[in-house]
C-alpha cells in the first residue's frame, strides 16, 4: 500500500474514496497554516509517505515552502498540482507514483 500526502484542497473525503481504489493511504492537510513550528508539523506528517501532491491553488505560501523544504530533506518527491479537482489529483498520482 502506497502512502500519499495531499496538501491543499477541500475535498478530503473525495480524495480518500478515489485513492482507496488505487490501494493508497492518504495523509491530508488543507494547506492553511499560519504559525510557528510548521516545519516540525510537516516532518511528522511526511516522514513515511511515498509522494507529496501539493495543490498550488489551495495552500498558503509558507506552507508550500515548508513542505518543499521538508520533503527535500526527507528525499520525498513533490508533485506540484495546479488544479484542486479530484481527476487532476488522481492523474498526478497515477503518473508519479510507481504501483
Amino acid at each position: 500500500m502506497k502512502k500519499i500526502a495531499i496538501i491543499g484542497g477541500d475535498n478530503q473525503k473525495g480524495y480518500n474514496i478515489k485513492l482507496k481504489e488505487f490501494d493508497c493511504e492518504v495523509k491530508y492537510h488543507d494547506g492553511r497554516m499560519k504559525r510557528t513550528g510548521i516545519k516540525n508539523y510537516f516532518e511528522n506528517l511526511l516522514k513515511d509517505v511515498d509522494c507529496v501532491i501539493l495543490i498550488l491553488s489551495a495552500v498558503y505560501h509558507g506552507t508550500m515552502y515548508a513542505v518543499k523544504e521538508v520533503a527535500a530533506n526527507l528525499g520525498i518527491k513533490v508533485v506540484y498540482q495546479r488544479s484542486k479537482g479530484i481527476s487532476g489529483v488522481l492523474q498526478a498520482v497515477h503518473e508519479n507514483v510507481a504501483f
